[in-house]
């Protein structure tokens, strides 16, 4: 079992996910990413590496089996990875479905492995441990753009999936977070595009308790947790 607690990011991209490795690093965590890019020789000590594909969910599974073989239970997972298909938003069903199926595979299905196997670490670390499951989100949940319409289904689909953790393990203590940046007004946050460094942070204070968010985690840079018309608690 690691002395250090350990962090999971699922979709380890140069923006959220290098940010939120650099900040829990820097917090005394040990953490462990996974994508599809990454070199497994690059680990060291306190930073494993893992290949993962994420339209293949047993994939997962063997990512959470190699960290604990490794350290041990995460006791931070955070899943930071998406699929979108973009189209004419005049005639949007169009999507193959063959397409479509691979998509809801990387957004929701994976995403629900991911869950299962982040509450069977959680249930074998101390009552004592600060544990909770962190989903990248966006405004798509709330709103609808045709031309990603498929992509939303998979943000409204994980966005239950953390309110229902949130109600079913609050007595736990299981922290379950939908993470959505906006802007100040509450417009969702394309241009500029979303903060790594603002995520690091929201994350990490929604981990510690510093922070307070319902489930449903609408954010802006800066100033934290902020309630939007559409936001459900």
């Amino acid at each position: 079992m690691s002395a250090k607690p350990i962090a999971f990011i699922i979709g380890a991209g140069k923006n959220i996910g290098a940010a939120t490795a650099s900040h829990f690093s820097q917090k005394g965590y040990r953490v462990a990413q996974a994508a599809r890019s990454v070199n497994t020789e690059d680990s060291k000590d306190d930073s494993l590496l893992l290949k993962i594909d994420l339209s293949k969910p047993d994939t997962v599974r063997t990512a959470f089996e190699n960290i604990r073989k490794t350290w041990g239970e995460p006791s931070v997972v955070i899943y930071n990875a998406a699929s979108a298909i973009f189209v004419d938003a005049t005639n949007p069903f169009t999507v193959p479905v063959e397409d479509f199926e691979r998509e809801n595979t990387i957004n929701v299905t994976s995403v629900y492995v991911a869950v299962q196997e982040a509450v069977a670490s959680f249930d074998e670390l101390p009552a004592s441990t600060k544990k909770a499951f962190l989903y990248t989100g966006n405004a798509l949940n709330t709103i609808c753009w045709p031309k990603m319409w498929s992509a939303g289904l998979g943000k409204a689909a994980t966005a239950h999936l953390m309110e229902t953790g949130s109600l079913s393990y609050k007595e736990k203590g299981y922290g379950f977070y939908y993470v959505d940046e906006r802007k100040a007004d509450g417009s969702p946050k394309v241009n500029p595009y979303v903060s790594g460094p603002a995520h690091a942070e929201f994350f990490a204070g929604l981990v510690d308790g510093s922070l307070k968010a319902p489930w449903h985690a609408t954010f802006v840079e800066g100033k934290g947790y902020q309630a939007f018309a559409g936001a459900r608690e």
